[in-house]
């Protein structure tokens, strides 16, 4: 087991699989980014209506309170928006990444076993499956009091 610990080391910046895991964290970046700029503007629609509404039903605070307290939710919401990227990006990095490894076992098969018959591809139901658990499990180690693995 530790000398295929070593293997995998020796191969992790190899062409092949360098490669693949500037794929996976590439998409994984985009991916984490996209949902940010989503929830972003969401939030910030709903802070920019939210500010309205309660200027039209108080009455009584000028339109600058409202604006500025929507400028600071908004603010505080990309905060929490860039914090949650932090914390889900390994579980988003494990759920990408898992889509690649049939590429690198193909390649770790290649290289040091190349007397064995070459594996076969998991269907894409069960490889979906597996990805998910990946990304569940690698949340669940990020989340403190809850169960560990």
């Amino acid at each position: 087991m530790i000398d295929a610990a070593f293997k995998a080391i020796s191969q992790l910046f190899s062409q092949p699989l360098r490669r693949v895991l500037l794929k996976a964290i590439g998409l994984a970046l985009l991916l984490i980014i996209i949902i940010g700029i989503v929830l972003n503007r969401v939030f910030s629609a709903l802070a920019a209506s939210g500010a309205t509404w309660a200027e039209q039903t108080s009455g009584m605070a000028p339109h600058a309170a409202w604006a500025s307290m929507a400028w600071v939710l908004s603010i505080m919401a990309s905060l929490g928006i860039i914090t949650g990227a932090l914390f889900l990006m390994p579980a988003v990095t494990a759920f990408v990444g898992s889509f690649f490894v049939d590429e690198v076992a193909d390649v770790v098969e290649r290289v040091h076993y190349p007397a064995e018959p070459p594996g076969r591809a998991l269907p894409s139901r069960c490889a979906a499956s597996i990805s998910e658990a990946a990304a569940s499990m690698s949340t669940c180690w990020l989340v403190p009091n809850r169960w560990v693995m």
